[in-house]
């Protein structure tokens, strides 16, 4: 009788919502990633690195996170046009990059092509996987995921999957940001403790380090500890701007040259302000409808029998793993709720 009124007085677990926990993931930082470290081939000699690491990742990230809906986020056609628009240099350095694996192929564009045939297969095996892949024209995924969090981040939980720092700058309470590099969440109190200050002042301290990657350049003789010492705001004081940067500056002209170096840098730093933030990205309507739409969506369904069949197909069976029936499983319970 005692366990009978134990069990009467058990409250049932809701049905979690399909927005309750999103996993969002930087598609095209995880591919890189993966054909940079894995020099994988099929049988029939074609490169599966890129392929078979993503596939990989986001298994593990959907077997630990269990979240309720997946978002892939891919740069659009023409993404960088409209930050080339406010700086013609940014990201002019992505185009000279070396090879990144000489033993596996002859040139640049060898590898390049098998870059692109590897994300065109990608896709193919992501369309029979209940997840959502996104990749807006003209928008960069950087801004996608910016707007998810912006719009779901104070509702929902989120998870950011990048090796990218600029996503540290979304880092809530109800948003974390998985470095799949150094395998951690990253947390307010992780940036905290790792970068020396909170998550939304991350913006301000890149706007005047710069970003070699993006190929914008900071204030010369800044660094982070330099620049928590010429502003201590910046650690834990919220809400703090670049208008409070330069006033800084300015009250304390006769105490250093470098409050003067960031005030001749003005326009460099405010530049660096507006093509690195993501906190507030600018998106046409038509934009967010887009992402609305998928956001407000079924989770599309999971197709086990044409997904075994690529697999097949590429004569990777074995590759992504030695079951691929219970791997396939991982993502069954993203549709209970659907």
């Amino acid at each position: 009788m005692a366990y009978e009124n134990i069990l009467n007085n058990l409250k049932e677990t809701p049905p979690r919502e399909l927005n309750d926990h999103i996993l969002v993931v930087d598609a095209m930082n995880m591919l890189i990633r993966s054909f940079s470290l894995l020099k994988a081939m099929n049988p029939t000699g074609h490169h599966i690195g890129g392929l078979v690491g993503f596939l990989k990742s986001l298994g593990y990230l959907t077997r630990i996170i269990q979240p309720t809906r997946v978002i892939l986020a891919f740069d659009g056609p023409g993404s960088t046009i409209a930050r080339k628009s406010v700086d013609s240099n940014y990201k002019a350095n992505r185009n000279i990059s070396r090879i990144t694996n000489w033993e596996g192929y002859d040139n640049k564009e060898e590898e390049r092509d098998s870059m692109m045939s590897q994300m065109t297969r990608l896709i193919d095996y992501l369309q029979a996987l209940p997840v959502h892949m996104l990749d807006i024209p003209k928008i960069e995924a950087d801004d996608t995921i910016g707007w998810i969090v912006k719009e779901y981040g104070s509702t929902s939980n989120i998870t950011i999957v990048s090796s990218d720092k600029d996503f540290l700058q979304l880092v809530t309470d109800k948003v974390n940001v998985y470095s799949p590099i150094k395998k951690k969440f990253y947390t307010p109190d992780l940036v905290k403790q790792e970068v020396g200050l909170i998550p939304e002042n991350y913006l301000i301290l890149k706007a005047l380090l710069g970003d070699n990657s993006d190929n914008l350049p900071g204030v010369k003789g800044i660094g982070a500890k330099t620049a928590y010492k010429l502003f201590p705001d910046l650690v834990d004081k919220p809400g703090v701007t670049l208008d409070d940067i330069f006033a800084v500056c300015e009250a304390n002209l006769d105490k250093g040259k470098k409050y003067t170096s960031i005030l001749e840098r003005t326009q460099r730093v405010q530049t660096n302000h507006e093509l690195m933030n993501i906190q507030d990205p600018v998106l046409m309507d038509h934009h967010k409808s887009t992402i609305l739409e998928v956001m407000n969506s079924p989770i599309p369904p999971l197709n086990v029998t044409a997904f075994l069949t690529m697999l097949e197909q590429d004569y990777i069976e074995g590759g992504i793993t030695k079951n691929p029936e219970s791997w396939l499983e991982t993502f069954r319970y993203l549709t209970i709720n659907n």
